[in-house]
């Protein structure tokens, strides 16, 4: 039979949920720290470790960038320091109570980069504001938060709206009685340009301060912007809160979808990307929700999860890849280890490691001292003092250093078409485009008559192992021949170095036909 070339290699990426036999033959049914780009698949950039040295251990992080420079900040528990582009690190505030011991610390910059606001949820949120006197280089708490003497406020989130905060999810505490109002949402006065809210107290002035609540069976867990509006999410419905001129407008979007937790929902081309308890899915705020994972990678994702920690399921844009990476804990671990990446141009999903992260955010690359806007680049922490530097290099830390890893691609349980007979592979044709000089590449073929065994890549009998050289001017440099027989023919790609796959074809004939 003539070599049958797989065409839009790049497009068709992983999916798990579905049964192998069904899938096209540029789809795979699982791999590992790569990607799919430029019709091609290759393997995916790991990281670097940021290199300032810091006397705190942060689990959150965000990026300032301010009217005269931009600055990182990182938060553990009462510790909050900022580090420059010299790599410069500054405290910005420091606290021993027990009001911030164990801080799930989060933020958000505010008023066109004037200010920046960070609330822990179990203290009154903080706000540095870029020319201020008193908090120019240090937190302090918001002014007026706590406007009814006696009573102290507590919000799960705060997120910017316009001019205003919106703080959603409260706990009111008063002589040692706590009141949860977890459908509360709090709306600030507009601050004036350059400054931050002074008002919270609803009808002290004509403004837009307001307190109300949101009409939904489960607590708020999150809150973001979408087309001038602010979309708020609790497990299972979603609300609309509009801001106008001297009013506050809100209404229910949809029911039946939510958030898993905090940070599990991002935007990207004027669309939401949301991880929910059941699904993961996108909306543009107007209607037409719509299952990114469902038939593909949904039921793996969920079944994945470390169950005891998902509050530590969160997402990031990686917009210079046209990526949403949602990083999770998976089998015991408390902190994320693995990622799963959607591209939104091509509609596909993949896999790679995670260096055991707790928060991540964008923020400028950091190059001779300087901050390149023009390059934006993922920082993560660890809750550790190593910070990372996402999407670049091709080392990933292995838990004790920097290494090399592996990367691989699979595709099980391909046929010739015919369910009956047995199929032959005599001939993988590989088309590296862009390799070391060095490179070795592992391709492994194996055949298996039962449809029900899993294939089996290991040193087992049957195991076919072709140790791959692009670069040979010889056959190895553009073929094997595995000659492997089965009803089912398995493959799997992968190497310890980087590689590009742009084209793949497959010399598949029905063996026991003559």
């Amino acid at each position: 039979m003539p070599i049958q070339t797989i065409n839009q290699l790049g497009t068709g990426g992983i999916i798990k949920d579905l049964p192998s036999v069904t899938l096209g033959t540029n789809i795979f049914t699982d791999g590992n720290n790569i990607r799919f780009d430029n019709n091609a698949i290759q393997t995916i950039t790991g990281e670097t470790i940021y290199p300032p040295s810091l006397a705190i251990t942060p689990d959150f992080g965000i990026h300032w960038r301010r009217l005269d420079q931009g600055y990182n900040i990182f938060a553990k528990n009462g510790n909050i320091v900022r580090v420059d582009a010299a790599g410069n690190v500054s405290a910005m505030f420091t606290n021993g109570g027990g009001a911030y011991t164990n801080s799930v610390w989060d933020g958000c910059t505010f008023n066109g980069g004037y200010a920046i606001i960070l609330n822990n949820g179990n203290s009154t949120p903080l706000y540095c504001l870029f020319g201020s006197n008193t908090a120019g280089s240090t937190f302090i708490e918001l002014p007026n938060w706590n406007y009814v003497a006696g009573i102290t406020v507590k919000a799960k989130i705060i997120r910017n709206l316009g001019y205003s905060l919106v703080a959603c999810n409260l706990t009111l505490e008063q002589s040692g009685v706590t009141t949860y109002a977890p459908n509360t949402i709090r709306v600030s006065v507009q601050a004036a340009p350059g400054n931050i809210p002074t008002v919270w107290q609803p009808g002290t002035t004509t403004d837009t301060a307001d307190e109300f609540e949101l009409k939904s069976t489960s607590p708020i867990l999150d809150a973001a912007e979408l087309r001038g509006n602010l979309y708020v999410y609790s497990s299972d419905s979603i609300s609309v809160v509009t801001i106008g001129q001297a009013t506050t407008k809100v209404q229910q979007y949809a029911t039946g979808y939510g958030i898993l937790n905090t940070k599990c929902v991002v935007e990207f081309d004027s669309q939401h990307f949301v991880v929910d308890r059941n699904d993961i899915y996108t909306h543009s705020g107007s209607g037409g929700i719509k299952s990114i994972a469902n038939f593909k990678v949904r039921d793996h994702f969920f079944n994945s999860i470390n169950q005891a920690a998902i509050d530590k399921v969160y997402v990031v844009r990686n917009a210079r890849n046209d990526e949403i990476w949602i990083h999770y804990p998976t089998g015991s671990s408390t902190t994320c280890n693995k990622i799963m990446i959607y591209q939104y141009r091509l509609d596909n999903w993949t896999f790679r490691d995670a260096p055991n992260t707790t928060s991540s955010f964008i923020g400028p690359s950091p190059e001779s001292n300087s901050f390149l806007y023009g390059k934006e680049t993922i920082y993560s922490t660890t809750g550790t003092t190593r910070v990372f530097i996402m999407d670049r290099g091709y080392q990933m830390w292995n838990g004790s250093a920097l290494a090399s890893y592996t990367s691989y691609v699979t595709r099980e349980k391909l046929t010739s078409g015919d369910l009956e007979a047995t199929s032959e592979i005599d001939g993988i044709f590989t088309v590296f485009d862009s390799v070391p000089n060095d490179s070795a590449i592992n391709i492994t073929v194996t055949g298996q008559n039962n449809y029900l065994a899993a294939p089996d890549f290991s040193n087992a009998d049957g195991r076919d192992l072709f140790v791959f050289q692009p670069n040979e001017p010889r056959s190895a440099g553009y073929k094997v021949n595995p000659r492997v027989t089965g009803r089912l023919i398995n493959y799997k790609i992968s190497s310890t170095g980087y590689w590009r796959l742009a084209l793949l074809g497959i010399s598949p004939k029905i063996a026991d036909r003559r």
